[in-house]
């Protein structure tokens, strides 16, 4: 059993950090892309407590992927969210059917972040966009994170700014990243 599996009723309690400016500054960096009853999929989406208040705030259909059942077993009961069983690797959906996916502190966890980018540049719309929230692992204290997180099982593949930017270049999708409180940042941008 991996870490999310038996983590998830701890997520479930502490992972609604979510202010009310947090949550619109996030709606804000995707309304360029995601309008009125558009879709979102939020990768690595966990318990869905960001979903519910990004399906209010953008007026969307938000979809929850992750691939931990007992995460995605606390999503609530929404109507304009669903919770899917997956990873980012394969992303159940058609080519464009999206029109925006949100990574929000869960792209270092992905093991085959390659794989990820292409899935994103094939279900994402032409002219629709990608936000990854991530932590820049250089600080002192985040790279005693990157090791707690290996020993726990988890990949801890965490990009530097800069380079999640040359990343996502190198993988058709082109942006900028955007630092933000502390360690975080934000990469906005839209595949090729």
């Amino acid at each position: 059993m991996g870490f999310f599996n038996w983590a998830a009723p701890v997520f479930n309690r502490v992972a609604d950090r979510w202010s009310p400016e947090s949550v619109e500054d996030i709606a804000e960096w995707l309304r360029p892309y995601v309008p009125p009853r558009g879709r979102l999929i939020d990768v690595g989406g966990g318990t869905g407590a960001l979903a519910v208040k990004l399906a209010r705030a953008l007026d969307a259909e938000v979809v929850v992927l992750d691939p931990t059942p007992e995460m995605i077993g606390y999503v609530p009961e929404d109507p304009s969210v669903r919770s899917l069983l997956g990873t980012a690797e394969q992303i159940p959906f058609a080519d464009d059917w999206a029109d925006a996916v949100l990574v929000s502190d869960a792209f270092h966890h992905f093991r085959d972040q390659p794989a990820a980018a292409a899935e994103f540049s094939r279900v994402v719309r032409p002219g629709g966009g990608v936000v990854v929230l991530e932590l820049d692992p250089r600080p002192w204290f985040m790279r005693v994170i990157v090791a707690a997180e290996k020993l726990l099982g988890e990949p801890g593949a965490f990009f530097t700014p800069d380079g999640m930017c040359a990343f996502f270049a190198e993988h058709g999708i082109d942006g900028q990243c955007t630092p933000m409180k502390g360690p975080s940042y934000r990469f906005t941008g839209t595949p090729r």
